[in-house]
């Protein structure tokens, strides 16, 4: 429906430019030849005003060139009692003559002004009716490239606000802790779409140390009680490259909490029915590793390489009626690399996905 009323307005919008041109091809075609003939008329009748002078001898006798032939009598010769009359257009000027029937005289006038309707409606229209025809068309392409963007920051919204308010929905009469820290980060969020709207784009992430683990744990505590029904009252189970269980990353901590939020609320409708789900920390240099791994049932390789596209759902999504707008992984992937990590995609073997978010890291894991 919505890409039906996109193409309806961009229609409404070229119709100007349709009708210019269809205007412009019928006033070429039908009222330019007459222009030009009339023109011809008008010419003619000017040279004629001259040859009727020379006949009646009102013309100064010095000027009269005795003895003129014609270089081409037949084409420039016109009927004018009692004998013909043409005329010889030259460069600067033009010789008018009269034949008598005895002899011809001629003389010289100034050379009449002849508007080339031709050349100005041909080409000028030609050129004005491109002009139009290609700002219309830069209009529809903005007008489209406006509607799309305004559709991508209102889904952007409802999809960075619908993650805290389910968990805000239960928190409330439960624990006023956890409601206070999502209204915070609902706080966080209503910023981001206030520089959204001023500068264009999402806001410069902070860039601050935070505690990764303790990042996920919140992100976790709003899906806790969906894994374990899922899982027989077992929560996500947490793996560590070393033995330490808590580390500090640098950036910013509402945005990878967002991402979390995505990764987990996508194993959980996904990948969780159908198999295990553990998330595994590691440190690799000066990035450390969050690694979301499910034995769901997982992804083709045209799946995964469209995976992080705006609006992709994939068909097995779309079936089960759980797909929601399609940015998550999109909008995940862009705040990771705001904050100079990454989120990449692999296959879990033999069944199900790997996501891997990458963050930078504020110094050694926390002892």
């Amino acid at each position: 429906m919505r890409d039906k009323r996109l193409l309806l307005c961009a229609i409404l919008l070229s119709l100007p430019a349709v009708g210019l041109v269809f205007g412009g091809i019928y006033f070429i075609y039908d009222k330019v030849p007459e222009l030009i003939k009339n023109e011809k008329v008008r010419v003619r009748e000017e040279y004629r005003t001259s040859a009727e002078m020379l006949h009646a001898c009102e013309v100064d006798k010095n000027r009269v060139i005795n003895q003129y032939k014609p270089k081409t009598v037949p084409r420039i010769s016109y009927k004018m009692k009692p004998g013909r009359w043409g005329f010889d257009v030259g460069r600067d000027s033009t010789i008018v003559w009269y034949d008598d029937r005895k002899n011809i005289s001629a003389f010289e006038v100034e050379k009449v002004n002849v508007f080339d309707f031709g050349l100005f409606f041909y080409i000028g229209g030609v050129l004005v009716m491109v002009f139009f025809v290609a700002m219309t068309i830069f209009g529809i392409m903005y007008f489209w490239k406006f509607v799309k963007e305004r559709d991508d920051f209102l889904a952007a919204t409802a999809h960075d606000l619908t993650t805290p308010l389910i968990g805000l929905r239960y928190a409330i009469g439960r624990n006023e802790e956890d409601a206070r820290s999502l209204n915070e980060r609902m706080l966080r969020l209503v910023e981001n779409i206030k520089d959204f709207l001023k500068l264009g784009t999402r806001r410069i992430p902070e860039k601050k140390p935070f505690d990764a683990l303790k990042a996920y744990n919140e992100a976790y505590k709003i899906f806790a009680a969906d894994y374990r029904d899922l899982f027989d009252g077992n929560d996500v189970e947490i793996e560590f490259d070393r033995d330490e269980n808590s580390f500090t990353a640098l950036g910013d901590e509402t945005l990878a909490i967002q991402i979390m939020w995505n990764l987990l609320g996508n194993d959980l409708k996904y990948a969780a029915p159908y198999g295990k789900v553990k998330v595994c920390f590691s440190k690799e240099k000066s990035h450390m590793k969050i690694s979301f791994v499910d034995e769901g049932q997982g992804m083709t390789e045209r799946q995964m390489k469209k995976a992080f596209d705006r609006y992709y759902r994939a068909s097995t999504v779309l079936k089960s009626g759980k797909g929601g707008f399609g940015i998550g992984l999109c909008t995940a992937r862009e705040f990771a690399r705001s904050m100079g990590g990454d989120l990449v995609l692999t296959k879990n073997v033999p069944n199900g996905c790997i996501f891997t978010l990458t963050l930078p890291c504020a110094g050694n894991f926390i002892k």
